[in-house]
């Protein structure tokens, strides 16, 4: 198999990847691997040309075991390399205890200053292992049921590990939201060429519906634009999730679909 990615999504998921795992093509799919964060779910995952077919279930997950024999693995994660959100034949995944992951690709080249701008909102570059620290207190309790808050905070304690990596290598930044003297909110961009990909946009719930989360959008996006060698701006949310009309209220544009299928071992992650 030899072919060029489409997903804009999966392709700046690819930037961390490769950072810290690697990106391997294979006969039948792409092996996408984290190795700081085995059990990160999208961070290591099995990515294929097409959606599945009736009768792939079995091959699919002798596949994700063959590739992913780390024991500390505790899920499988299937994507597919499609920019339309063809679904395929799920039915034998949902069955066996899959969840379909529906998302928006949203990308812009430009910025505008979003109508609920607050100027009382302080945007700064995180630095600080204090303020590291707030901001991942703000991710956790920004955190939905999919998971326990124990696991939220182990996977964005993980997370965070990773991305001060590559703000070390000169690689991406972290933004943080200031709002009567506390940080309120925070998100990452990294940068791979001419394209920013966004990482967890997150905004304290005491604190939402203030323009936190546009102001702080617009702002990094601004400084990115102006200072990197980044002309698109990349972000991949969930399509139900009511933030993807506060990117589109920055500039950006719904662009693609990304859609595909996990399963995790819910005793191990309760």
């Amino acid at each position: 198999m030899s072919y060029n990615v489409k997903s804009l999504g999966y392709r700046t998921d690819f930037i961390f990847n490769r950072f810290n795992g690697s990106v391997t093509l294979k006969d039948k799919y792409i092996v996408a691997t984290t190795d700081s964060n085995p059990n990160y779910f999208w961070g290591n995952f099995l990515l294929y040309p097409t959606p599945p077919q009736a009768g792939d279930y079995q091959s699919w997950v002798q596949d994700f075991k063959k590739e992913f024999t780390n024991p500390a693995i505790s899920h499988m994660t299937f994507a597919w390399d499609s920019i339309t959100g063809e679904k395929g034949e799920i039915s034998e995944f949902i069955k066996n205890g899959f969840k379909l992951e529906n998302s928006v690709v949203l990308s812009t080249k430009e910025v505008k200053t979003p109508p609920k701008f607050n100027d009382l909102v302080k945007i700064n570059i995180i630095k600080d292992d204090k303020d590291f620290e707030r901001c991942i207190e703000v991710q956790v309790a920004c955190a939905n049921d999919y998971l326990s808050k124990e696991s939220w905070e182990r996977f964005y304690r993980k997370s965070m590990e990773l991305y001060r990596s590559m703000i070390e290598s000169h690689k991406g930044y972290w933004f943080g939201a200031t709002l009567d003297e506390k940080i309120v909110g925070s998100l990452g961009i990294f940068i791979d060429n001419d394209i920013a990909r966004y990482q967890i946009v997150s905004t304290d719930p005491e604190f939402q519906r203030q323009g936190v989360c546009s102001t702080l959008v617009f702002k990094s996006a601004d400084y990115i634009l102006k200072n990197t060698s980044a002309s698109t701006l990349v972000m991949v949310a969930d399509e139900d999730y009511h933030a993807a009309k506060i990117y589109e209220s920055v500039g950006f544009k719904p662009t693609e679909k990304q859609i595909g299928l996990c399963w995790y071992d819910k005793e191990k992650h309760s």
